[in-house]
């Protein structure tokens, strides 16, 4: 047994995490994915630790759970273009029609394992991913324009949660989960180099084409998770959980490819600060009768504290004599926005070995359209999901299914971002236009043994 724990947390420890629109996961561990996430008042497996430690309180035995959630995306930009303004001859940018995106299947393992010690204290561990993104786009420039702002990127965060949760009262039970994390990013882009520029010079001739990867991560990072859970009766429960904000330090290197004669310092070490955001959830659980639940939760997420962030080099970073000093830093402006996601989850008991579950979340963009690009792409999303659970004596099997829909985002050469990726002060200017859309078709399925 313990053999399998230590394969099972490596797995989950070192797994890839991906997803497309911001960093949202879309859920952790399998019924609370059916239900929309809709956990703070009716979570009651091991995956409490992330959506309300105080309701590890109702796990009644040692439980212990182990799962898979995997996200399919199909993501689209369509006419994307860059019109140039340029005193010099340059010609308008713009590739195919449409270009698809080419991320492989995303898949993230949950692990969850929760030990009543007496009536009232209660232990327990996740492992998880509370945030994670990857888009893969083509990387041929000619055919996706876009890859000039970014063709690949990533981030991830991935913890494990020690808690523990008191029941004070009857009614009344609290919990409380240190969060130890670890996280990675980057991005790999194309350098867009206008022809006018390549023929004057020798260096930029050079330069066209060469693609541009950043790779970072930290040792540590760490927050905190609150949970309150209070009983009213067998009908009503109220839960509250607060997820604080974790400080996060990550260092790395960013290096240019093929190798280049001309330029100095293309390969330095990096470093850059992105802070996860505080995060309040706020739900009710009503049981009309004691076969059917409904929960509706909300949820507030401060992304707002992420306004801007620089990718600092320790060097200067892609010098050369005559053209340019160098760059000691790569600014990104964000002005994200605090956003609320509400959240409904139903759960029928049809009978003693099956429930059927469904649920539904709205969750607003949380990007601006003045600072939208493809590296940190987001949406307003419609997210729907629905499943069962299969009981079996002490074996449970949770099975989920989502459709998660990707409202259109239209660039109308508002976005200053995509815009700076096809500008150079003093020479050309140049104004996107482009249409993102899309889908993401998820799945996941969560076994848990009761001892």
């Amino acid at each position: 047994m313990t053999r399998f724990l230590i394969i099972v947390l490596t797995i989950c420890l070192t797994g890839g995490a991906a997803f497309a629109g911001h960093v949202d996961t879309y859920g952790i561990g399998s019924r609370a994915t059916a239900m929309a996430g809709a956990m703070t008042a009716g979570t009651n497996d091991p995956f409490a630790v992330h959506y309300n430690p105080a309701a590890m309180s109702r796990i009644k035995r040692p439980t212990f759970s182990v799962g898979a959630h995997m996200v399919d995306p199909s993501l689209k930009i369509k006419n994307f273009h860059a019109e140039m303004t340029s005193d010099y001859p340059i010609s308008n940018v713009s590739g195919d029609s449409e270009v698809t995106d080419d991320s492989p299947l995303l898949i993230v393992p949950h692990i969850g394992y929760v030990h009543p010690i007496n009536d009232k204290i209660a232990v327990g561990f996740a492992v998880y991913v509370p945030y994670g993104l990857e888009l893969h786009w083509d990387d041929n420039a000619s055919a996706n324009p876009a890859a000039y702002n970014t063709f690949h990127s990533w981030y991830v965060r991935e913890v494990i949660t020690p808690s523990i949760s008191y029941k004070v009262t009857d009614k009344l039970s609290l919990g409380f989960g240190v969060v130890l994390g670890k996280s990675k990013a980057g991005t790999e882009k194309v350098r867009y180099v206008p022809s006018f520029m390549a023929a004057a010079a020798a260096p930029y001739d050079e330069l066209t084409g060469a693609q541009y990867e950043t790779k970072m991560e930290d040792d540590f990072n760490y927050s905190f998770n609150f949970g309150l859970l209070y009983e009213f009766n067998e009908k009503l429960a109220l839960g509250v959980a607060f997820r604080t904000e974790s400080k996060t330090h990550m260092e790395g290197r960013t290096d240019v490819s093929p190798d280049l004669t001309m330029w100095q310092n293309q390969n330095v070490d990096a470093s850059v600060d992105i802070d996860t955001p505080n995060q309040l959830q706020i739900g009710l659980e009503y049981k009309p009768t004691p076969k059917w639940s409904i929960n509706l939760d909300v949820t507030r997420t401060w992304w707002g504290s992420i306004q801007d962030y620089s990718v600092k080099f320790d060097d200067p970073y892609m010098a050369t004599p005559g053209i340019t000093d160098g760059a000691n830093e790569e600014y990104y402006d964000r002005e994200w926005k605090n956003v609320f996601q509400y959240r409904i989850g139903t759960e029928y008991k049809l009978n003693e070995h099956v429930d059927l579950r469904a649920g539904y979340y709205y969750d607003p963009s949380v990007v601006p359209g003045n600072t939208f690009d493809v590296q940190w792409p987001d949406a307003d999303k419609h997210v729907f999901s629905g499943g069962v659970g299969i009981h079996m004596g002490r074996v449970t099997v949770d099975l989920t299914l989502q459709y998660i829909k990707i409202e259109d985002v239209h660039i109308n050469g508002d976005s200053h971002n995509l815009n700076e990726t096809f500008t150079r002060p003093g020479y050309h200017e140049g104004e996107v236009y482009a249409t993102a859309s899309g889908h993401l078709i998820g799945y996941g399925a969560t076994v848990s043994y009761s001892f």
